[in-house]
């Protein structure tokens, strides 16, 4: 079997640092916000960072402080007069007790607010004043921003570091496209826009998914009652994918090819082959999850890798095949501990097994052991119940209990025989 441990780590390019065909050094650059194009002046900053890596790098930081100025500025430009007046609101206290609503007013807007001629005063001008009252009164709401949003929604869901991730990255750009300051400024309108921007820009399953992750969002915020309603609710009804029949892949030709995957890549390979679990499962799995003795594989939640559902934690037989493989690997000794594929996580984005382009190299994708487990297991008429333990499915609401707590090992270990 050869070694499984992980290759020596290289050192990548830093973000934002690159080479220029026919110049010397390393140069900086960085893409303007779209929206903020017009007011910056430019779509890219580009500079020369230095003529060593490490002098570019220490530059560069000092770059990114200059353009995160440059675009906090821009993004000030856009702001709202009411934007303004709310963010104020938890600095209320410290205003002077003789402060003046149509001063405190003005220092909000750029044009003069005029509340001295009844007959010709601007209906905009007239609700601001009306809206810094109220400030000042105490009886709005503190807006909430999307770090407000997002703190909630974490302690509140305790949701898995990837979901936490999409969504920051989802909430970060609504609130871009929408150039509001506070989540509970978003209107109907404001969301219906968003749903045309992603519908004009991604794939029609990719717009569903970022408006799904918002809406759960956003109904934190309702039940919180920071809103009276959710403006991202029932987006996605109107949104229509074109349904794909899935294409199960045999693995006969993968079976000749495997040793063709990098060494580090070969056990997980086989992990995946005879389990027929999630990537990202079998590579967070540890060497303790593995009972060689017991013939079990043990799949746990975990630090950098909790499980989507209670289903997805489960023990299971080891395939005769895999057993093989695993007792001739040298790194499989009684005593070994911790993660048996560090290198499969991404801590940036906290996701395990991305980015392996198996279908290159041996003609299918890890996904694929998985469809091919399901299938052949059907194939040979195993009960659905064992499959669903098997591999960790949500159990579908029928007639039955719901579950899978009746299906034992044994009655695993005859099915997982049958995968070929």
């Amino acid at each position: 079997m050869g070694d499984w441990s992980m290759p020596m780590a290289t050192s990548s390019k830093p973000r934002y640092l690159t080479r220029r065909t026919g110049r010397d050094g390393w140069y900086f650059i960085r893409s303007v916000p779209p929206k903020l194009r017009g007011s910056i002046g430019c779509a890219t900053w580009r500079r020369k960072a230095g003529k060593t890596l490490n002098e570019a790098k220490k530059n560069a930081v000092e770059f990114l402080k200059e353009t995160d100025q440059l675009i906090r500025e821009a993004r000030g430009q856009q702001v709202m007069p009411e934007q303004k007046l709310l963010s104020l609101l938890p600095m209320k206290n410290q205003f002077p007790k003789n402060v003046d609503s149509h001063d405190l007013a003005q220092t909000t807007s750029r044009e003069f607010i005029r509340l001295d001629d009844p007959e010709n005063i601007n209906p905009h001008d007239e609700e601001l004043h009306r809206l810094t009252k109220r400030v000042l009164k105490g009886t709005t709401k503190t807006p909430k921003t999307a770090d407000d949003l997002l703190e909630l929604a974490t302690l509140s869901k305790s949701p898995a570091p990837s979901t936490k991730k999409e969504w920051e990255r989802n909430l970060g750009k609504l609130m871009e496209h929408s150039h509001k300051q506070f989540i509970t400024e978003l209107t109907r309108d404001d969301a219906l826009n968003y749903r045309k921007h992603l519908l004009t820009t991604t794939a029609a399953s990719t717009t569903k998914t970022r408006l799904r992750y918002l809406s759960g969002l956003y109904n934190v915020a309702v039940d919180e009652g920071w809103i009276q309603s959710n403006p991202m609710e029932g987006l996605n009804k109107k949104v229509t994918s074109k349904a794909r029949v899935k294409k199960v892949v045999r693995l006969d030709q993968a079976d000749e090819r495997w040793q063709n995957l990098p060494k580090h890549h070969q056990l997980l390979w086989h992990v995946l082959r005879w389990t027929g679990s999630h990537a990202s499962e079998a590579a967070g799995l540890r060497w303790e999850d593995m009972d060689l003795n017991e013939g079990t594989i043990s799949f746990k939640g975990h630090e950098t890798r909790p499980l989507k559902s209670a289903f997805r934690q489960r023990t299971i037989p080891i395939h005769p095949k895999l057993m093989e493989i695993m007792r001739s690997g040298s790194e499989c000794s009684a005593g070994n501990s911790g993660l048996i594929f560090p290198w499969a996580y991404n801590p940036n984005r906290a996701r395990w097994a991305e980015g392996m382009h198996w279908n290159d190299i041996i003609g299918v994708s890890p996904k694929a052991t998985r469809d091919w487990a399901a299938s052949c297991l059907r194939t040979k008429e195993v009960n659905e119940r064992t499959i669903g333990k098997l591999l960790g499915h949500s159990p579908k609401k029928s007639k039955g209990s719901g579950t899978y707590s009746s299906v034992g090992l044994e009655t695993m270990r005859k099915a997982l025989e049958q995968l070929e």
